[in-house]
């Protein structure tokens, strides 16, 4: 062993390249450990006809009830075909669909627990499937034009023919992805946004997920939630979505003969292009191998100045005498 590494030592050349071997595994090792504890913020603004999402704060999820009109009731009472003052507030775990083909009525369907809070007061809950659709002439306007998106889902589907025509789709859309710089120990404190992709276009048709693994850490509740509104519009078709998310596990499914979903990722070449701190950190590598040749050459000139022997003078050294 000690033979063969004299022999390494020996050559320059294999020294050389099995030490920059070692630097680089260990400077791409920590480079994937910084990446691996970013976080990303995504932003999607989309016209569509169709969003879900799976409630996990109700009260951040009402929906109000004027101008809605009840197709479909799971109470203990009927109540079909009938408008309601108050809020619906849709349980934990319910699914909330926003549903618009071309310039019909929105329909709004919530599949799980929830209730009905009156402006009495009172209270009615209901379980199982519940239909609501807007309807203007009847039940009046509505009180609000947005309607909330609070939890994890998607926005879009597959696309599919129908019996009526075309199942809903996602008409446009687009997306910013921002990452959050990392804390790093004398480089600045972590957390500050900086743009990594910008205005990528989503193809029409296509199918956004937040929701992809669930029970995944990193994929439950806030972190894989949506966060935003959906605003119906009389003259556009569909309804327009303007919602964020920060989840780890966003997917984009494009329309076609191969279904594959690509993972929406900010990605360790991107992040190292981007990120404040990664070029901090750069920068200072930049600067060190600038500065390694003059350093190697002043090290040199003071080890060979230090090396050279001292005389000591002691008086007038003697001139040599001819012969006369």
């Amino acid at each position: 062993m000690l033979t063969r590494l004299k022999s390494i030592c020996g050559n320059p050349i294999a020294a050389s390249f099995g030490v920059a071997a070692l630097l680089a595994t260990a400077a791409t090792s920590a480079l994937f450990w910084f990446s691996a504890n970013s976080t990303t913020l995504t932003s999607i603004k989309a016209n569509t006809e169709i969003v879900s999402f799976s409630v996990f704060n109700p009260e951040l999820a009402i929906i109000y009830a004027k101008g809605l009109k009840v197709s479909t009731w799971s109470g203990d009472e009927n109540r079909e075909n009938q408008c309601f003052e108050g809020a619906f507030l849709p349980g934990v775990g319910a699914q909330v669909t926003y549903l618009r083909t071309e310039n019909g009525p929105l329909q709004i369907i919530i599949e799980g627990k929830g209730e009905l809070r009156s402006p009495q007061g009172s209270v009615v809950p209901f379980d199982g499937e519940l239909l609501l659709f807007r309807d203007n002439d009847e039940c009046g306007t509505l009180q609000a034009e947005r309607f909330p998106v609070w939890g994890p889902g998607q926005i879009g589907s597959p696309f599919s023919m129908r019996g009526d025509g075309p199942g809903p789709i996602l008409v446009s859309g687009s997306l910013d992805v921002f990452g959050r710089t990392l804390n790093l120990p004398l480089l600045g404190d972590g957390g500050s946004l900086y743009a990594a992709i910008e205005g990528m276009a989503v193809p029409p048709g296509s199918l956004i997920e937040t929701n992809v693994r669930e029970g995944v850490p990193g994929n439950d509740g806030a972190e894989a939630a949506m966060f935003g509104f959906i605003e119906v519009s009389d003259t556009d078709p569909g309804f327009s979505a303007s919602v964020s998310t920060e989840s780890r596990e966003l997917r984009l499914t494009p329309p076609g003969a191969r279904a594959d979903s690509s993972r929406i990722d900010l990605g360790l070449f991107v992040q190292a292009l981007n990120d404040p701190g990664f070029l901090k950190i750069q920068l200072f590598f930049i600067f060190m191998f600038a500065l390694w040749p003059f350093a190697i050459e002043l090290i040199r000139s003071a080890t060979t100045a230090l090396s050279k022997p001292h005389v000591e003078s002691k008086g007038t050294p003697e001139q040599p005498t001819g012969e006369g």
